[in-house]
């Protein structure tokens, strides 16, 4: 019995630091497109590297959750875990538009 509250506990603060990595993620992602100059937008970006590599992490851990036969109520791991993948998508779309020059379409 213990075991399992301490399992639930752990659950409930993975998941209050993906919600948590996708507020920052979603601050820095504001950033990015509203930042002036080039130097500012990759400095966003590398910041917004690092997020996305937490929240990798941290879907990692949920994923082995999710197969784990312990958890008995997966749907909010299975929410979170979209969530990250979402944010992985935006990320990727970020980075190919930094990666593309202004007066390019083709990214490097």
């Amino acid at each position: 019995m213990a075991a399992s509250r301490k399992l639930q506990s752990e659950i409930q603060q993975v998941l209050k630091k993906v919600e948590e990595g996708v507020q920052i993620f979603d601050d820095i992602w504001g950033k990015v497109y509203s930042a002036a100059g080039q130097n500012l937008k990759e400095k966003y970006e590398g910041d917004l590297k690092k997020e996305i590599k937490k929240l990798q992490r941290l879907r990692d851990q949920i994923k082995t959750w999710i197969s784990s036969a312990d958890v008995k109520d997966k749907s909010p791991l299975t929410e979170a875990r979209k969530t990250i993948e979402t944010k992985m998508e935006q990320f990727k779309i970020c980075e190919k538009d930094t990666k593309t020059k202004a007066y390019s379409k083709e990214g490097l």
